[in-house]
């Protein structure tokens, strides 16, 4: 629980009146318009000259010619109260928000005129869930736009195993895997908060403006941190779980501008962010480990572990593009960014101020032809290279030196070219090439300790065609299929070939009823998934060589549905109904173990949802609205290896895996509310949500729990 107390008055009412006076003296400021004399014709020396005949009249308007724009002016307000009663644990119930009864209240303000604009809202629910928002606007030509928001995020605390077992240890005997759970009836949630302020300024004679703008973005709270201090080697290992505090901010500036300068704009823009974790890292007492082969290798004693290291990005960006409008468009980006690391670590040194160099160009080529075609020529290029390390050494190795891989370093090209053609107005085709190329260093056939074992080149090849058409009115459909090949897919999980379709469909009739429903279907395939196994020689551990493992597969399909309808069966009643899944499968063997002998198996991984969704609003008088909403979700997560015994190397059997992998959960939610018009200016509401959250898996039962809300408020506006 994050613990900012703040005064619903003060927190609300009192900004708005400050601003309100800051924006009537910025008004007042710019009005005071100083009028200059001309000089007068007889002080010239030289003899006039003939007046021409001017074809426009520059004597001013008379005033009732003058714009008259009328003043706009909506101002209002909410006061109420959020009841909230919790059952068991709600924490997944309510994933988000503050799980503690409050006060609430809102605020907003509109003045709108011929020179100016100014709206003011906010909205505040607790000292941890509240926006706010200002938009000021002087002529154009001064813009500013200041956000504040919060948002409760609540967080899950394990459980760790239970009891303590034992298993072998590569230095003989056994060893003892112990939970040690440090965390007793602890609540762990973060607090977001997001900053924002952007002002715009345009000179007055000069088509450019002037953009400055700064962003926050601060976490404060507590997570559960789970560690260990476990290896292969020694008989005593520990898990632990305990609490730790967070506290982090991200901090962005951004300096920059845009011109029109004839047939080219330009612009520039500066941005630098830093990021802070203002607590310490965590330490923890840790014993001491051999190495395989029984010589010493890490000390006993306190370490620092699980840090998140401070670090600071800057950018520098300049774009040129011609005209927006007409036939022919280009347009062209150069970016160059650094990212450096600043780990205030004490016993690791070597990662201190490692700097990651970026370099982006880009260019666009546009041509329109005529009505039915256009023609565009995308590429884009990223540079990354990796700098300024040093050699990584540690105090808690009985040699301090540890070996490390340099970074991998990439050149990634993309090359993207379209075709669009629109035989009739309600008929448009797309046809579209995408071509990725990406080139690595630092990278080898078999893993070692210089280099990844990573393909030098990837290069990934798509080709898809888009059909947008409505045959009659009220009905719109799109239709996309897309085939990709990759020639040195980079990881496991990468693909080698892609399949992958996608169907839209909307029809509404004359506002009475209507259907929408969409479809995706992918289908991904890797018929070269390399594996290394680990050749480890007891007597000398050190250096671990590698052999290749015959190549694998991994088969992917996803589905993603949806369809929903409404429909207006009476005047002033509005139902609805929708129905999504979602289903994700995978085969693919799968290594248990890597050294010598692989223990290997196939194995399916499944996980699948189905979410539905009911709705009505009914508008039962000109004064009172009524609206309900019921939704369930269905999620199921399977992982199930096929059935195998090992005998080789390391025995042991998949068995049982299966049973304790599988996840099946069940969200509800149900939402009513109300609202009642007095009149014009004063009205009220009330909203009842209930949400459940149940996981149908007896061991994760301390996750299940739900929370009753009950929202009353009473708001007006003139």
């Amino acid at each position: 629980m994050v613990n900012k107390p703040l005064d619903l008055v003060s927190a609300v009412i009192s900004p708005l009146i400050l601003l309100l006076l800051a924006a009537g003296s910025v008004c007042a400021a710019e009005g005071d318009i100083i009028e200059v004399p001309v000089a007068d014709a007889d002080l010239l020396e030289a003899p006039p000259e003939p007046e021409p005949q001017l074809l426009v009249d520059l004597n001013p308007l008379p005033a009732e010619y003058d714009r008259q724009v009328e003043v706009l002016e909506q101002k209002g307000g909410s006061l109420g109260y959020n009841w909230l009663f919790k059952d068991r644990n709600a924490g997944r119930a309510l994933e988000y928000g503050f799980s503690e009864s409050s006060r609430s209240g809102g605020v907003f303000y509109r003045h709108m005129e011929k020179d100016s604009n100014l709206e003011l809202e906010g909205f505040y629910l607790n000292e941890n869930d509240y926006h706010g928002d200002l938009i000021l606007d002087y002529r154009g030509d001064y813009r500013l736009h200041l956000r504040t928001e919060s948002l409760y995020h609540n967080l899950d605390r394990e459980i760790l195993f239970s009891p303590s077992f034992q298993s072998g240890s590569n230095s003989g005997g056994l060893a003892t895997y112990e939970p040690i759970q440090l965390d007793a009836g602890a609540k762990y949630g973060v607090s977001v908060v997001q900053d924002r302020a952007d002002f715009r300024y345009r000179l007055h004679d000069f088509p450019m403006h002037l953009n400055l703008g700064y962003w926050r973005y601060q976490r404060e709270g507590s997570v559960q941190q789970i560690f260990s201090d476990a290896s292969f080697e020694g008989t005593v290992n520990r898990v632990f779980a305990q609490a730790r505090p967070v506290n982090q901010q991200v901090q962005e500036g951004r300096l920059g501008f845009d011109a029109h300068l004839g047939l080219v704009d330009v612009i520039y823009d500066f941005k630098f962010r830093s990021f802070e974790d203002k607590l310490s890292t965590p330490v923890a007492d840790y014993v001491a480990r051999p190495d395989l082969a029984g010589n010493p290798l890490t000390l006993a004693g306190a370490q620092q572990h699980n840090e998140n290291p401070d670090s600071r990005f800057y950018s520098h960006t300049i774009k040129l593009h011609s005209s927006m409008s007409g036939g022919l468009v280009t347009g062209a980006s150069y970016s160059v960014e650094q990212r450096e690391n600043l780990s205030k670590l004490t016993d690791t040194v070597g990662v201190q101020h490692a700097r990651t160099y970026l370099q982006n160009a880009a260019g666009d080529f546009v041509y329109t032809p005529d009505r039915e075609y256009t023609f565009s020529i995308r590429y884009r290029r990223q540079e990354v290279e990796h700098g300024n390390r040093g050699a990584v050494l540690s105090s808690n190795l009985l040699l301090p030196a540890a070996l490390s891989r340099p970074p991998v370093d990439t050149v990634k090209d993309l090359v993207i070219a379209s075709v669009s053609y629109k035989p009739r107005l309600n008929l448009s085709l797309v046809g579209e090439y995408r071509g990725e190329f990406l080139q690595r260093k630092h990278v080898s056939l078999f893993p070692s300790e210089s280099s990844w074992a990573l393909p030098e080149n990837t290069n990934t090849n798509t080709g898809s065609l888009a059909v947008h058409y409505r045959p009659i009115k009220g009905l719109r459909t799109s239709a996309h299929l897309s085939y990709a090949t990759s020639d040195n897919p980079s990881y496991g999980e990468s693909f080698g070939e892609r399949r992958e379709g996608k169907l839209l469909a909307n029809y509404t009739r004359s506002n009475v009823w209507g259907l929408t429903g969409h479809a995706l279907f992918r289908h991904d395939k890797n018929d070269e998934v390399p594996h290394y196994l680990v050749l480890l020689n007891r007597a000398n551990p050190d250096p671990v060589s590698y052999t290749a493992a015959p190549l694998s597969f991994r088969d992917k399909r996803s589905e993603n549905s949806n369809i929903g309808a409404w429909v207006v069966p009476v005047h002033r009643l509005t139902l609805g109904a929708n129905y999504s899944y979602l289903r994700n499968k995978i085969d693919q063997p799968v290594f248990f173990t890597g050294v010598f002998v692989p223990s290997q198996s196939g194995a399916k991984y499944v996980n699948r949802a189905h979410v539905y969704s009911l709705n009505a609003a009914y508008a039962a008088t000109e004064k009172l609205d009524l609206s309900l909403l019921l939704q369930q979700i269905e999620s199921t997560s399977i992982f199930s290896p096929d059935p195998a015994v090992f005998t080789v190397g390391i025995p042991g059997s998949t068995a049982g895996i299966g049973e304790l992998s599988t996840s099946r959960a069940v969200q509800r939610t149900v939402s009513a509310r109300g609202e009642y018009r007095f009149n014009q200016v004063l009205s009220t509401s009330l909203e009842y949500t209930f949400r459940d959250y149940e996981d149908k898996k007896a061991e994760n039962s301390a996750f299940n729990g739900s929370a009753h809300a009950i929202v009353a408020v009473v708001a007006a506006k003139w």
